[in-house]
């Protein structure tokens, strides 16, 4: 039997997971077994931090699959066996892992309630020494039997349907920290509000379906995926929440940069205005102006289409000049358009305003009237 055990974290702070590696490293000889790191669904072992949603979730479905979970908290958490006490000590991270990687004893089956039920346990001696008795068998009632007055709690019982069984009690309704981080954590939201704003504070991973896995690391403002960027467009058309987020250790985001292709994060969000787009120009840019783009980004053979309109774009010119020198719709350009001005790469000039016809000067007789219709107001 392998002396190997896997542990996973879910929903604790980069600083804390830290923390607990260096411990885990410092005892690995008082423990007694290798622990290594892996992801929740192989895992011997689940940290979670039930103050977070996604950990919340994480401990329910450990539980399900009969996985070991423990709690990482500084508080009393109901049920929990397993507990990390806040601050990490190295006793107790040696008293858990113990624990933790002692099998867990199966219950011993109920056996079927049969003639020898209460006497299978004791062998063929029970079975030798006592006779097995014949059921007494109950004479047919007669009809005065039947006649005879029966106390009025049976007659009322008498025809009526079987009581319903007995309601299961009512699972609690699920805890969350604040109601703040419970709408953080299952807010619906697009890629471009992952890429723009603090709420991922650690490498994390989500897996769309039909799309490869996409990781991104907002420290060095980079996504990872094992393709190029013209396959995460389906990441750009949906929406999810920050608990489907996996979190990931220094190490698994190590693998994943020696393995996949990189891409900036000003790149998924020029794909983002691309797809979203629909062919409609932005309001704040004229339709009757003159566009350049700044700086030539290397476009994706998957997004073909568009290297035309871009090599077009290379000199000022206007938008429907553009569409005819890349034999391109409007639609198609006013979508390129937009994804540069999104992060910051077009020069762009409004059209120049038409000059207002000049009032003409009045005539001689024309300033002699003048002065006398002020006169007679």
């Amino acid at each position: 039997m392998s002396n190997s055990r896997t542990i996973a974290v879910v929903g604790v702070s980069e600083q804390e997971v830290a923390h607990l590696r260096l411990l885990l490293r410092k005892c690995a000889d008082d423990i007694g077994q290798t622990w290594r790191w892996g992801d929740e669904d192989t895992a011997d072992l689940v940290v979670v931090d039930v103050d977070s949603f996604g950990g919340q979730m994480a401990r329910t479905r450990a539980q399900g699959a009969g996985i070991r979970c423990a709690v990482f908290t500084d508080r009393t958490v109901e049920g929990a066996d397993l507990v990390l006490r806040r601050p990490l000590t190295r006793a107790n991270v040696i008293e858990v892992l113990k624990q933790a990687a002692t099998p867990v004893v199966a219950r011993a089956d109920i056996g079927a309630h049969t003639d020898d039920f209460y006497t299978r346990d004791l062998g063929d001696a029970a079975s030798d020494s006592a006779p097995v008795a014949e059921p007494d068998v109950l004479p047919a009632m007669g009809l005065d039997q039947a006649l005879q007055p029966q106390p009025l709690e049976l007659r009322e019982m008498v025809g009526r349907d079987p009581p319903p069984p007995r309601a299961a009690p009512a699972e609690p309704a699920r805890k969350y920290a604040t109601r703040e981080s419970m709408l953080t954590d299952t807010a619906p939201r697009e890629l471009r509000e992952y890429l723009e704003s603090n709420l991922l504070t650690m490498p994390a991973r989500f897996s769309l379906a039909g799309a490869p896995p996409l990781v991104l690391d907002p420290k060095n403002k980079v996504a990872h995926a094992p393709a190029a960027l013209g396959a995460l467009e389906p990441y750009c058309r949906v929406k999810w929440r920050l608990c489907d987020w996996q979190p990931l250790t220094g190490t698994e985001l190590a693998d994943v940069r020696a393995e996949q292709q990189s891409h900036a994060y000003s790149r998924l969000v020029w794909l983002q205005v691309l797809v979203q787009s629909d062919g409609h120009l932005a309001k704040h840019l004229d339709p009757g102006g003159t566009y350049k783009i700044k700086h030539w980004i290397e476009i994706d053979k998957d997004l073909g289409r568009y290297f035309r309109i871009a090599s077009a774009m290379l000199q000022p010119a206007r938008l429907h000049e553009i569409a005819a020198a890349a034999a391109a719709p409007m639609a198609e350009v006013f979508n390129l358009v937009n994804a540069y001005d999104a992060i910051g790469n077009i020069e762009w000039q409004p059209r120049a305003r038409r000059h207002e016809p000049a009032t003409p000067e009045p005539s001689l007789m024309g300033r002699i009237r003048k002065p006398w219709r002020r006169s007679y107001r």
